[in-house]
Formats: C-alpha cells, structure tokens, sequence
C-alpha cells in the first residue's frame, strides 16, 4: 500500500503574521471510477451525536470553539459567519430529521461526512485544474475571484487572507471557495485539504484526511 504523502501549504510571512498557529494540510486523494463509498451511513453517526444537541452544545464543543477563534481572528462573528464544521452541523443535523443533511455530489458529500464526525474543517479542490503549488497568502487588491454561487467575479480588496495557486485565488479563507477548481461527478483527482489550528491538531487532521480519501476511492478507513 502507497504510504500517504502529507504536505503543508506553503505560507507567506505576511499571512503568517495574520494567522499564527494554522496550517492547511493537504493530501491528494483519486476519487473511485465507480463513485465514492455512499456517506449517508458517516451522516448518520454525526446525526445521532448532533440532532438532539443546543445550540449552545455545538459551540462549545472543542473542535468548534477552535475554529470560532479563528472566525474571530479573522474578523468576523462566528455567529454571523460561522466556521464550515459548526454550519454543517447546524444545517444537517441539529434538530433536523435523520437524512436533512445537504446534498451536492457524492464526493463532496463524502467530505462533508468526514468534517461533520471529525469536527475537522475539510476542503477539497480538482487536482487537475490547479496551476502549481498552492498558498496562503494575502491579496493585492487586483485578483478577480468568482466564489461558488455568486453571480460573476468580483474583485478583492487588498489585504484578505485566501487560498491561492500560481494562476488564481482559489478560496478566500475560511470563508468561501471559488467556481474555477469546484469538485463535480467528472473529477477523479482530488486536493484535500484539513485546517489545523490552536485546539485542532495537525495529527487530528491527518486522520480525517485519510478517512476522507479512504471514501472517495470507494473504501470504508
């Protein structure tokens, strides 16, 4: 069995500045011919821990509380815009009947199953519309960037935090990704990438990062 290859995202100094203490993890993943392993059955166990949960119990919970600081480091209300892990809880599970969760295709859902039992911020990006390696760094103020659901390209103020390859921005950060490298039945090749921060270790991510490319290649970790 190939012996996985983690990386991390290379970071610039003035990122780094910004966000002390976090690392995106990546690991490439090919998704099954056949399709992903189904997910409905990892929903279904993040569905028996969350459904009957508070509001105020998926907050608290570690995983989310570190992300929330992050939410906060950036910027931003957690409340208002909450981290991607607490949001599939509260849209999928909490309070919602078994089988609610959101449906976009079978390997992103894959990876939505993993963040919502890991409580591990999960993204994942086609491989193979990718230009060289990616980064976290800060904008210039020139970079167009359409995110997945907007209606045409904007362009971002100088200064924001985001996710870039040598061509594009990919996802401004921790927020929302864009169209351009956007997963659908067609990819076979996928970055994956985990968000390791103060309270969410790197060893943590690894796991749920083989967990998730374990689905996507149609296998049960």
């Amino acid at each position: 069995m190939t012996t996985p290859t983690f990386r991390k995202v290379a970071v610039t100094p003035e990122a780094r500045a910004l966000v002390p203490g976090v690392h995106v993890l990546t690991l490439e993943a090919e998704v099954a011919a056949a399709g992903p392993a189904p997910a409905d059955e990892v929903w279904a166990e993040a569905h028996a821990q969350w459904s009957g949960a508070s509001r105020s119990e998926v907050r608290a919970a570690p995983n989310v509380a570190a992300y929330r600081e992050l939410s906060r480091l950036l910027g931003s209300h957690p409340d208002k815009r909450p981290p991607s892990v607490q949001a599939l809880v509260d849209r999928g599970l909490r309070a919602k009947p078994l089988g609610a969760w959101p449906r976009i295709n079978p390997a992103v859902d894959a990876v939505n199953a993993v963040a919502v039992r890991s409580l591990v911020a999960l993204g994942l990006f086609d491989r193979d519309k990718l230009e060289g390696e990616v980064a976290l760094r800060l904008t210039d103020g020139t970079e167009e960037f359409t995110a997945l659901g907007a209606d045409g390209p904007v362009t971002l103020e100088a200064g924001g935090l985001v996710l870039a390859d040598e061509k594009r921005v990919l996802s401004q950060f921790a927020h929302r990704d864009g169209v351009h490298q956007a997963v659908t039945e067609e990819t076979r090749r996928v970055l994956l990438l985990a968000c390791a921060v103060p309270g969410v270790g790197e060893d943590t991510c690894r796991d749920a990062l083989l967990e998730a490319a374990a689905l996507l290649r149609g296998t049960a970790r």
